[in-house]
């Protein structure tokens, strides 16, 4: 039981969120436990919102009506689209907003 509670430990402690954007769609990854895609089409809003803390949660978090949180502290991004709303951990916020907007205003 001890060996289990310390490899579930260690794997939370390792979770990394990753977002790819590419032409047509964003993939937000919570590895190694969850992964999600949406449309940019779907997008109707991003920016980039205060640092999340331990008291945020951590991990896939539901937080709130249509709103889901993919977790690990520090920088985030808000992601509202047609049906809900995101907030991602990410290390470069600026960055993943100006990609994400640059798609928006392609399609």
């Amino acid at each position: 039981m001890a060996a289990g509670i310390v490899a579930f430990t260690w794997a939370i402690v390792r979770m990394t969120v990753s977002i790819a954007i590419t032409e047509e769609k964003i993939v937000l990854r919570l590895a190694p436990f969850y992964s999600t895609e949406m449309s940019i089409s779907d997008v109707v809003a991003v920016a980039g919102v205060p640092e999340t803390t331990l008291a945020d949660g951590y991990g896939f978090r539901i937080m709130g009506k249509n709103t889901r949180g993919l977790l690990v502290g520090g920088p985030a991004v808000a992601l509202e689209t047609k049906t809900r709303r995101w907030i991602v951990s990410t290390a470069h916020p600026e960055e993943i907003t100006s990609a994400i907007r640059a798609r928006m205003t392609t399609r």
